[in-house]
């Protein structure tokens, strides 16, 4: 969203601007890292000055448009007020914040104000040589110092974007071969539907300089902007500029779909290259696969998910960024449906607090389902100035995981409904109704979000041991089925086809000589200095593995992803599961009404009877409503629990 814009003496240009200008609008950095929004910055408003722009008020749906004069004109902005009922042809600017510290001076109905570089280039591309042109862009045509302005104004964003004639994406200036990249885009697109023409194009080295360009084209700070969603969601007609080309959208998003269709190939020929420069240690095939307009999601059919549509939204979008914590709520409602979007008052006055809890309100009410709070993820540990209660989840943070409930199918809580209450004026605590099953009693070491492939294998040797030590005293047939658990563990349940034959699954018995197989093997080629116990040693060559069975690629498929963020438990009542690395011994397991998945809850002992939020946990033999039949046999009853 946009920032401020302010008036000066001068029109020169600046880098580095001194007392006295306002900003508008940001631009892509020149190193492609992942952006990081300063403290205290709103993505509507940076105010840099008390010199504005002097806008007039605003009636209901009345809106701003910047007239572009030609190229042939000294002056060449003025903005006007116009009708959103019956506007002129506008064209809408989608871009990036960029540098905020890097500006440029324009002239604006005789006033110079200072706007960031990625608006400057904008506003250039979409200028015509020999007639005026009307665009729309945030920076300009919102008075960013009116609160109340803003939060109108954001409210008829869905609208604007969907009204214009076009919606022009700028991505930035010409770099890191970015016309190459836009080349091979094309050659892409047009060979989508001949398989052997894309194999043609992706299989030679020669063709790796194009993908390199592709892969920092899909890595610029564009796609990282939460606002993008929903301005791309809603255009009728879109068009991609970088430096002086532009391409339509539907290129962009047919070449993205070959990328994503092929990644396996991808993979064979770009092996593990990553970007040198990359803070987001994407490889080169994971970011021309899940990077640039694959990363805004495919929408379309969100009326099926009812209200349960803004949850999937929500989890969708939560990598994306924006400066403004309250925009992780405002910046999606754009892609929902009329029926939920009516639900939110943009209003910027409110706090981070009272939004992201009405969120969890909504959700509570409308689909009886606890699963919202599960994506209150407290590992790894996160600093955030806003203080929620442990059951809220902090949107403004992107924990680099999600809820086991959203990936998975499981049905802890069978068909219930869930059964909850926030209490006290603040909102501050949250009564659950559930079935207490277990509590931890051990747990290893957890696997962090940001991970080399050495943080899995050395995980796996704890959690190995832990269990190893655990079973130590029982028969060799009771060690042979808790080491068959152990492996269905670490895939969450999801033991996928048997790779030899495809009509069925493995069998336990098999899983764990897979499983077991593809950990030792590597810890023994990668770390050969470890010395495994004779329970793995016999696993590093198993025969009757044949066909193109790749171990680290089949540990990274079915281990890598459920293990990160998590770490193995055992519990008091001899069950095993996984979940988050914040759990600690003597933490309760219970079942929620109406949630998919177990929860981890910490008693707080200084506030009786109050519990903290821990996270969702994978618990074997209760993902499917084993609590919800010892409940209906009277093994379990229905406790309440207060969380704060």
């Amino acid at each position: 969203m946009p920032e401020n814009i302010g008036s000066d003496e001068s029109e020169s240009h600046c880098s580095s601007q001194p007392a006295g200008y306002a900003s508008a609008g940001t631009t892509p950095s020149q190193s492609h890292s992942r952006p990081h929004a300063p403290p205290h910055a709103s993505s509507l408003s940076r105010a840099l000055s008390p010199k504005v722009y002097p806008y007039k008020n605003l009636d209901t749906l009345e809106f701003r448009l910047v007239r572009i004069l030609p190229k042939t004109m000294f002056v060449k902005y003025k903005i006007t007020t116009h009708s959103l009922i019956d506007p002129p042809p506008y064209i809408a600017i989608s871009y990036a914040w960029g540098d905020a510290d890097d500006k440029r001076a324009i002239r604006i109905d005789g006033i110079v104000v200072s706007v960031a570089v990625s608006l400057w280039e904008a506003l250039n591309a979409v200028q015509k040589q020999d007639d005026p042109v009307l665009v729309w862009v945030d920076a300009l045509c919102i008075n960013q110092q009116d609160r109340d302005e803003r939060s109108q104004q954001v409210q008829l964003m869905t609208e604007i974007y969907a009204k214009a004639t076009e919606v022009a994406i700028w991505l930035g200036p010409p770099e890191d071969d970015s016309e190459l990249a836009m080349e091979f885009l094309k050659d892409i697109a047009m060979a989508r539907e001949d398989p052997q023409k894309i194999t043609n194009l992706l299989s030679p080295q020669s063709q790796l300089p194009a993908l390199r360009a592709v892969v920092f084209l899909f890595q610029r700070d564009y796609w990282e902007r939460l606002w993008v969603v929903q301005e791309v969601f809603n255009a009728r007609d879109i068009n991609v500029h970088c430096g002086n080309l532009s391409l339509p959208w539907e290129v962009y998003k047919k070449a993205a779909q070959v990328f994503q269709q092929h990644k396996r190939d991808l993979n064979s020929i770009l092996g593990d290259k990553h970007q040198p420069a990359s803070q987001n240690f994407y490889s080169y095939s994971q970011a021309l696969a899940y990077q640039g307009p694959n990363s805004l999601y495919d929408f379309e059919s969100l009326d099926g998910f009812g209200e349960e549509a803004l949850l999937n939204v929500m989890r969708a979008c939560r990598r994306k960024l924006s400066a403004e914590p309250r925009d992780k709520i405002f910046g999606i409602l754009g892609v929902l449906p009329n029926s939920i979007r009516e639900a939110f008052t943009v209003d910027y006055k409110m706090s981070v607090k009272n939004i992201y809890t009405d969120v969890v309100g909504f959700l509570l009410k409308t689909t009886e389902c606890l699963d919202v709070i599960c994506e209150s993820i407290h590992f790894p540990k996160q600093t955030s100035i806003t203080k929620l209660p442990s059951w809220v989840p902090d949107w403004s943070q992107y924990p680099g995981t999600t809820a086991l409930g959203y990936s998975h199918n499981f049905t802890a809580a069978g068909s219930t409904r869930a059964e909850c209450r926030l209490l006290g004026e603040r909102r501050n605590e949250l009564e659950i109704s559930a079935v207490l099953v277990d509590a931890v009693s051990v747990h290893g070491i957890a696997v962090g979000t940001i991970c080399t492939f050495a943080d899995y294998l050395m995980a796996f040797l704890h959690w190995h041991a832990l269990l190893m030590e655990f079973v130590s005293s029982k028969t060799a047939e009771q060690r042979e089925e808790w080491e068959e658990v152990f492996c269905k563990t670490l895939c969450l349940g999801q033991i996928p086809p048997n790779t030899m034959d495809k009509s069925r699954d493995y069998s336990v018995s098999e899983w764990k000589r897979i499983c077991y197989h593809v950990f030792a093997a590597q810890l023994h080629s990668r770390l050969p200095q470890i010395i495994l116990s004779e329970n793995l040693r016999d696993y590093v060559d198993v025969v009757g593995l044949k066909g193109n069975f790749d171990p680290r690629q089949f540990l990274q498929d079915n281990f890598a992803s459920r293990m990160m963020g998590r770490c193995f438990f055992l519990t008091l009542g001899d069950c095993m599961g996984m979940g988050t690395g914040f759990m600690l011994p003597h933490d309760v397991i219970v079942v929620p009404l109406g949630c998919r998945t177990p929860i981890v809850l910490r008693k707080e002992e200084s506030k009786r009877g109050r519990y903290k939020f821990i996270g969702d946990v994978y618990l074997n033999g209760y993902m499917n409503g084993k609590a919800m039949e010892m409940l209906k046999t009277g093994e379990r009853k229905v406790e309440k629990f207060v969380l704060i």
